[in-house]
């Protein structure tokens, strides 16, 4: 009786049967996969390493007929002080790395340079609120931040913004003027001043002025955008308003 032959096993070598399209897609998803995981991470530890520190710094300026703000990426806060005293308090806010912060002075210029990496430091940047003597003109100009004022009562307020939102309210100035390259621009008077003048490349103008005994010089120009005015215009008025964007909408109105 013949013995029956021991069956030959046979080896399959393995391969993937995933067509190249789902072999990518799988590959995709994996590396978002990871980017997700370590933007997670970064995030966290960037959290726990939050922080900030505030600095206060008081400068005498009663020798100075006007005062000149320059900052970068910082978002500036200005309201009314004390004769003769200028205070600036920063809050500085930094996470995995620090947030670069320095103020300086050359006469009647003050001067900060900021910075920081937002995509690492989620959070990171600087507050600056500015105490401003009364009736000291004042001109503010940035880079990335925004800038708001409240309850300035006389003198003569200039901002100028890059890419930030302009905000004045309160607003008891003589004269305000504001331009944006990329932002909007609000003002809100409690006293009529002498002149409103506002300029935005990208951004919407929104004023409030209040009737009373001086007429105004209006004129409004909008490239790509809609005009309202409550305002009454006539040439012999003995203040003016002057209102142009390229992209956005002017809205003039009485309280």
């Amino acid at each position: 009786m013949k013995r029956r032959a021991k069956p030959v096993e046979e080896t399959i070598a393995d391969y993937d049967v995933r067509s190249p399209a789902a072999r990518t897609v799988l590959t995709v998803a994996g590396t978002l996969a990871g980017v997700v995981a370590i933007a997670g991470i970064v995030l966290g530890l960037s959290l726990l390493a939050k922080d900030t520190r505030v600095a206060t710094s008081e400068v005498d300026v009663s020798e100075s007929a006007q005062l000149r703000f320059v900052g970068t990426e910082a978002n500036l806060h200005i309201v009314e002080g004390e004769d003769d005293l200028l205070v600036i308090t920063s809050s500085v806010t930094s996470g995995l790395r620090k947030t670069d912060y320095q103020l300086g002075r050359r006469g009647d210029e003050i001067r900060i340079i900021s910075g920081c990496q937002e995509w690492l430091n989620p959070g990171c940047g600087v507050d600056v609120t500015l105490k401003v003597p009364p009736g000291l003109p004042l001109e503010i100009v940035t880079t990335t931040g925004d800038v708001d004022a409240t309850a300035i009562s006389q003198g003569v307020l200039t901002v100028g913004s890059t890419t930030g939102d302009i905000t004045a309210s309160e607003l008891g100035v003589d004269e305000f003027s504001a331009s944006t390259s990329s932002g909007v621009v609000s003002a809100q008077f409690a006293e009529q001043p002498f002149a409103f003048k506002a300029t935005t490349i990208d951004g919407a103008v929104d004023a409030v002025i209040p009737s009373g005994d001086r007429a105004y010089d209006v004129t409004t120009r909008s490239e790509s955008g809609r005009v309202r005015s409550d305002l009454d215009s006539t040439a012999e008025g003995d203040g003016f308003v002057r209102v142009t964007t390229m992209t956005g909408d002017i809205t003039l109105s009485t309280p």
